[in-house]
């Protein structure tokens, strides 16, 4: 298993990072495509609970769940290569920032590889870490230009 953090400061309440975090089906808007991430499909915000999502990847499709959720606070994600060759957990913790105005977002995703793609770990696990930045800063530019 192999553990990525980031934290970043956002200049915008808990409640619009939340927000942002929590709808699914708006990440197409604000994280737009790379070498690693294809976009997110999820229900609409009016099908709620919309906790199932797929991620297109450059490792193929990872299915996504909402694990827990606790309003303005934090979010759990699952995702899992239907084959069972790659496994994430992603924990998005909103907390207070040293500055005293705004947010301070962490980021922690811990990747588990299995059969022929333990082979190649240490290269996902490097996109991995490249993409997670890349994912923060998206949605801080996206949530700060919003709100």
């Amino acid at each position: 298993m192999v553990r990525i953090t980031n934290t970043i400061d956002i200049d915008a309440s808990a409640a619009e990072v939340y927000a942002a975090l929590r709808a699914l089906d708006a990440y197409p808007g604000w994280l737009h495509h790379s070498v690693v991430y294809r976009g997110t499909r999820a229900a609409p915000r009016s099908a709620r609970p919309a906790a199932a999502y797929v991620d297109a990847t450059t490792v193929g499709r990872m299915r996504g769940e909402l694990v827990e959720d606790v309003p303005g606070r934090s979010l759990r994600f699952h995702q899992a290569k239907p084959s069972g060759a790659l496994d994430a957990v992603i924990v998005y913790d909103i907390g207070a920032s040293p500055e005293g105005h705004g947010i301070r977002l962490t980021r922690v995703g811990e990747l588990t590889t299995h059969g022929m793609l333990r082979a190649v770990q240490p290269v996902l696990a490097r996109m991995a870490a490249a993409e997670s930045r890349r994912t923060m800063t998206a949605l801080k530019r996206h949530v700060e230009h919003t709100g």
